[in-house]
This record gives C-alpha cells, sequence and structure tokens, in this order.
C-alpha cells in the first residue's frame, strides 16, 4: 500500500483533461498506454456526457477483468443516471501480498480517466468484487474523493487506516457461504460504530456479481447518503424515479425467496427516503413481507441456526488462536481432523444449513492463520511453522506452505520436519527441481544425504 501512495500523488494533482474520442451510451474499450504501461479498461459515458459538466464515476473492479461485461451489468443498474462508468479488462492477482499491484492497476486506471473526462471529484464512487473489492477498499485509504464504496465478498482493512475508513460510506454484500463471511461480518460491525448508514447485505450466491437490480439499489443508497453529504439538491423526478425501481428490487428479492434480506433492505430505504417521497407503497410492502408465514419461518430458521453457528465459531477461535500462540503442535492430529470435518460437511449439497456453516468455518480459518502469517514475516519460527503446517491442511495443494515450513524449519535446524514436509510436497506432484535447491536458508539442508535422496526418489535426479 505504501508504494502506491507516491503514485497518488501524481492522480490528485495533474487533473488535466485530454483530448480522445470516446463513444457516449455505448461501453468502449480503450487502455492506458505510456513507454511502460499498456493497461486496458472499459468506459461508459452517459448519452448527454459533455466535458463543462463533470459526472459522477464509478469505477468497477472486476477480478477476472472482465471489465466490458461488468461495466455493462452496472449500467444496466444505474439506467437513467449520469454516471461514467469504468472497470478493468485486466485480472487482478487474487493473494493478499499482490494487493499492492492490483492497487497500482487501479489508480493507473483512474488517473487516465481523469486526465480524459471530466469527473465531479466529490462524487467518485468504486466498486469491487472478491479481489476486487480488496483494491476498491484499499484504494478509498489512499485517495481522499472515493469515500462511497460498494464491496461484494471482501474486503481490505488493516488498523493504520482506521481515521481514514471512518470517512466512508459502505455498502457490503456477503454470500451467505462465502469463505469471507466473518471476516466482512467483523469489518461491517466496525463500520456501523462511526455510522450506521453502512450496511452489510446478504445474497444466495457466492463468487459472482449480484443482479443489476439489487447492485443499482446500492447506488442509488450511496447516492442518496452522498447527496445528503454534500447537501446536494435532489430534484423530486430522481427520488421517485428511484424509488420505484428499488420497489421492484424487494419485489425481486421477495420473489427468489430472499426473504430477510428484502426486508433489511426495505427497512433501510424507508429510512433514505423519508421526506422525499410517499412512503405508502414502502410501507406496505415492509408491512405485507413481515405478516408472511414465509418471512417468518425464514427469519425463526435463521435465529436457531445462528445461535448453534455462534458457538460453534466462538469454539473455534478460542482454540485456534490459542495453539496458533503456543504453537501446540500436539494439537494438529485435532485440527486435521475438524478440517477435514469441515471439508466433507462443505460438499455435502444434501444438507445445506451445514454445508453453508462449514464453508464459512474454512473460510474463518484459511483467513486468521493467513492473516497471522502475513503480519508475522520474521520471528515467532514455531508459530509460524504451525500455521503453515494448518494451511498445507486447508489447501494441499498451496505448495508454498510446504516450501515456508522447510525454509523455517532449516532455520531451526529441525531436519526431520523439513524432510517430512519436503516429501508432503513432492508427494502433491511438485516438480520445481531448481526451487527445491533454492529455498532460502537451507544451505545445510541441502546438501543432507536425506534430502537428496527423497528428490531423486520423487524427481529421479539430485543435486548433491
Amino acid at each position: 500500500m505504501q508504494k502506491v501512495i507516491l503514485f497518488v500523488l501524481l492522480l490528485t494533482s495533474s487533473l488535466v483533461f485530454c483530448q480522445e474520442t470516446l463513444l457516449r451510451g455505448l461501453v468502449s474499450e480503450t487502455r492506458v498506454t505510456s513507454d511502460t504501461l499498456d493497461v486496458p479498461y472499459s468506459i461508459f459515458l452517459p448519452r448527454n456526457y459533455s466535458t463543462d459538466r463533470p459526472e459522477k464515476v464509478l469505477f468497477v473492479f472486476d477480478p477476472s477483468g472482465e471489465g466490458t461485461r461488468a461495466a455493462r451489468l452496472f449500467v444496466s443498474s444505474i439506467d437513467g443516471q449520469d454516471f461514467v462508468v469504468v472497470a478493468n479488462n485486466k485480472p487482478l492477482y487474487n493473494d493478499l501480498d499482490s494487493l499492492d499491484v492490483n492497487a497500482t492497476i487501479a489508480v493507473q486506471i483512474m488517473r487516465d480517466v481523469f486526465l480524459k473526462v471530466a469527473i465531479n471529484k466529490n462524487e467518485v464512487f468504486m466498486a469491487g468484487l472478491k479481489s476486487g473489492a480488496q483494491v476498491a477498499s484499499a484504494v478509498s485509504y489512499i485517495i481522499t474523493g472515493s469515500k462511497n464504496l460498494l464491496l461484494v465478498d471482501d474486503v481490505f482493512y488493516a488498523n493504520q487506516y482506521l481515521q481514514r475508513s471512518k470517512r466512508n460510506t459502505v455498502m457490503g454484500v456477503v454470500g451467505e457461504a462465502s469463505a469471507n463471511y466473518y471476516q466482512m461480518e467483523d469489518y461491517f460491525d466496525m463500520m456501523r460504530t462511526f455510522d450506521s448508514d453502512n450496511a452489510l447485505y446478504e445474497y444466495s450466491d457466492t463468487n459472482t456479481w449480484p443482479s443489476a437490480a439489487f447492485l443499482g439499489t446500492l447506488i442509488n443508497r450511496l447516492s442518496h447518503l452522498n447527496a445528503e453529504r454534500l447537501d446536494l439538491e435532489v430534484p423530486d423526478t430522481i427520488w421517485q424515479k428511484h424509488a420505484k425501481f428499488d420497489l421492484n428490487t424487494m419485489r425481486n428479492l421477495i420473489e427468489q425467496e430472499e426473504y430477510l434480506t428484502a426486508y433489511d433492505l426495505v427497512a433501510d430505504i424507508k429510512s433514505d427516503y423519508r421526506g422525499s417521497v410517499d412512503l405508502g407503497p414502502i410501507r406496505d410492502l415492509q408491512r405485507s413481507l413481515r405478516r408472511s408465514d414465509a418471512y417468518k419461518s425464514a427469519k425463526r430458521k435463521h435465529k436457531a441456526g445462528n445461535l448453534e453457528e455462534v458457538l460453534l465459531l466462538d469454539d473455534v477461535s478460542y482454540f485456534l488462536e490459542e495453539d496458533i500462540a503456543l504453537a501446540n503442535f500436539e494439537n494438529l492430529g485435532y485440527w486435521d481432523s475438524r478440517i477435514n470435518d469441515f471439508k466433507l460437511a462443505a460438499k455435502d449439497s444434501l444438507k445445506p444449513k451445514e454445508q453453508k456453516v462449514a464453508k464459512r468455518m474454512l473460510g474463518y480459518l484459511d483467513y486468521t492463520v493467513n492473516d497471522f502469517l502475513t503480519l508475522n514475516r520474521v520471528g515467532l519460527i514455531d508459530q509460524r511453522i504451525f500455521s503453515n503446517v494448518l494451511m498445507t491442511m486447508l489447501h494441499p495443494d498451496d505448495y508454498q506452505s510446504y516450501l515456508d515450513i522447510i525454509n523455517l524449519s532449516a532455520q531451526d535446524e529441525d531436519y526431520n520436519t523439513a524432510y517430512f514436509y519436503l516429501e508432503e510436497l513432492l508427494k502433491q506432484g511438485y516438480t520445481s527441481y531448481d526451487v527445491l535447491y533454492e529455498i532460502p536458508n537451507t544451505e545445510l539442508l541441502k546438501i543432507k544425504p536425506i534430502y537428496n535422496e527423497l528428490i531423486s526418489t520423487y524427481l529421479g535426479k539430485s543435486k548433491f
């Protein structure tokens, strides 16, 4: 993140509009180009766009780099509104260590748009899915004008950005079985203490953009809250149009049996529209939903299942944090069994409730262990070995965890552990022969006979 800050100075200091012909009313493709850059992205300009009138802009960060499709999705979700919509056509990297690279790509695109298009710097919106949501939240901490966020299925937050995060208005959407479910819950619990308008909604799908209607309603919420913050006058015709659109969104959610999400949304929207439109239709929808047997049943099931899940999470959280802190290798058998149980349950579509909880638990374990390893890159060798062993249980084909264990064990002169995980790595089909002799801190280990015999047994050759 620190690497990106210097680049941002260029973005905020040179808002000079360039003359490039961009189509109005259609999604078109363009790119950031220079001697060292070639970053493609898609852009939509409203039909009535004029360089004399700066527009609102929505930057969309799609993890797969399918910018044209993502831009069209959001254009359809905000039909008729004066938004410039921009989306990346370069895929994002999906691991935490690549956040700097992804954020730099995002800032390059944003800078290029500011140079080419007349943008209202007070009405900058950002939306992201998965790693794109990490990018959107990260960039919001370093670009002061980007306060309006829509985060889907992931988030990036670190304590050093606490003060900067307070200025943001954030709408979140998380899949019911998302691996990032608890992470996003924790983040939004914090964000609601700063501003009660920050809201997190659940949806049934995971790892995909929600429907255009749902996205459009959340963009409407952000627009209303931003207008209120800036004391902007919103025409009555816009209020009426948004209210009609949002009512249809909530009816669609009810038809899709997303009863709890629909109820949460209708309650929030009623507050947004108070004093601006006739609340009768919104109140009627809320009342009918609250009285429906389907909503009552969904609420009962959620409440009963939630209590069981909270107790399970408390149990897993307590023992995981304690075992990592103590590097309790004697409990690895327990964690291997527990993780395997969660994996089996996560595959069992015949038990959807248990399947959903298991996916959340696996996500919590993955996030917690990854977070520890990211924040503790030096020292704490035993704790880091223990955490990497857990990662091999969670992701047996994640070769880096095995390599890290070999590195750490060699530092600790625990050669038996290094041999064991070398063989486990080779059993997983690892074939990068040269890398096995380039692992840091293995100068003595890699000349040991056993180390070379293992490599020769699986790869047919050895160096020593």
